[in-house]
């Protein structure tokens, strides 16, 4: 049998019709692009002093003319970032990624040859190798601090006397010095964010844990 007209559901308008479970969600509100614009404008959280940046402030310590009390301030500035690698180095249960230790190798040896050749330069004696801290991955890394804190011991006190002495030193040579110094500096710097990060990432972890 066959429907009568009359019984065909009235024809409803678009927008109207119902799905299984309930009616069609209605249509968002504004447009894609307004979305997009939003978006767009939520604040981005920094990460860091990038390798660029760092690029940056070496460049703004090479416009200044050298001065032993310039030389001897990076000297410090390094000898405090290789005390802080330090102590993250001696973090309990501290492990590093094949790509973290690459890093740190090639960076602090970089760094220990920018120091060797400014203390060159001023005429210093190479200082004797300090004791070895133990053997692993970890001693090796604290040698290679050693062996920078060394370098720089050895720098402080050379430029200290030349300081005393009155000496005059060309400003080919201050320059060179700063040049050696600001790379060292940057070579440390690098080195010591990246290992600042490993041992946040290893506190993250544990408190995870816990």
């Amino acid at each position: 049998m066959v429907d009568r007209p009359d019984r065909l559901d009235p024809i409803k308008k678009i927008g109207e019709e119902k799905m299984p479970g309930g009616p069609v969600p209605e249509k968002p509100t504004g447009s894609f692009e307004s979305y997009m614009e939003k978006a767009s404008q939520q604040p981005s959280k920094p990460t860091g002093t990038s390798p660029f940046e760092l690029q940056q402030q070496q460049n703004q310590t090479l416009l200044t003319t050298p001065t032993f009390d310039s030389l001897l301030t990076q000297v410090k500035s390094a000898q405090s970032m290789l005390g802080d690698m330090n102590t993250h180095l001696n973090t309990k249960n501290l492990k590093l990624k094949s790509s973290q230790r690459y890093l740190l190798r090639n960076k602090l040896t970089d760094a220990n040859s920018y120091l060797r050749a400014a203390n060159t330069k001023m005429g210093a004696e190479a200082p004797s190798t300090p004791p070895s801290s133990g053997g692993g991955v970890i001693g090796k890394f604290l040698d290679y601090v050693s062996e920078g804190q060394a370098n720089l011991a050895t720098a402080q006190q050379q430029l200290m006397n030349l300081k005393e002495k009155g000496s005059n030193m060309n400003p080919a040579d201050f320059l060179a010095i700063q040049l050696k110094l600001s790379h060292a500096q940057q070579e440390i710097q690098y080195a010591s964010m990246l290992l600042a990060n490993a041992v946040d990432a290893l506190k993250t972890m544990f408190n995870i844990q816990l």
